[in-house]
C-alpha cells in the first residue's frame, strides 16, 4: 500500500539533496548561500547566531559548524553582543556582500533554468505548504533566557 505522506517526504528529501549539490555557486554550497541571503537581508547585515540557526532549522552547534568555514574565508565575522555575554552575532563582511551579489545573479540564472515557467504560479502556495509542514514538525518555542548584562 502506498503512503502518500511518506512519498512526499521522500521526494522532499531527494529534492533537497539535489538542490544542495546542484545549486553550488561561486564556491558556496546552497546552505552557505542561504546564510549569506539571511545576513544580507538582516538589519545591519548581522543576526544573532541563534536567530540564524532558527531561520535554517538548525541547532546552535549546527550553525556554529556551518559558519566556521565562512569565517575562515572572511565572508562573515563573529561579533559578541555588547549587552549579552552569551550572545554572538554573525555579520556579513564587505567581501561577503560582494560575494553574495555575484552568487545571487548566478543563482537567479540557475533557478530560471530549473523552475518551469508554468510552475511559477504554484510557488507561493507550495512555499506556504512547506512552511506549515516545517512549523508542524518543530518543537514548541522554548522561552529565551533573559539577557545577562556585562559589567564594565
Amino acid at each position: 500500500m502506498k503512503n502518500d505522506n511518506l512519498a512526499l517526504l521522500f521526494s522532499l528529501t531527494r529534492a533537497n539533496s539535489v538542490i544542495t549539490r546542484r545549486l553550488a555557486v561561486h564556491g558556496l554550497d546552497f546552505s552557505d548561500f542561504i546564510i549569506l541571503y539571511h545576513l544580507n537581508e538582516a538589519e545591519g547585515k548581522k543576526l544573532r547566531r541563534i536567530d540564524l540557526a532558527q531561520k535554517l532549522g538548525l541547532t546552535a552547534s549546527g550553525i556554529t559548524r556551518m559558519l566556521l568555514p565562512l569565517e575562515k574565508i572572511h565572508v562573515i565575522t563573529r561579533d559578541q553582543d555588547s549587552e549579552d555575554a552569551r550572545a554572538h552575532y554573525a555579520t556579513l563582511t564587505k567581501a561577503g556582500e560582494q560575494l553574495f551579489i555575484e552568487a545571487s545573479a548566478t543563482m537567479n540564472t540557475k533557478l530560471e533554468d530549473a523552475i518551469p515557467a508554468d510552475a511559477e504560479k504554484m510557488l507561493p502556495e507550495f512555499s506556504a505548504f512547506l512552511d506549515k509542514l516545517t512549523e508542524n514538525l518543530l518543537p514548541p518555542e522554548v522561552p529565551r533566557e533573559p539577557k545577562i548584562r556585562l559589567i564594565r
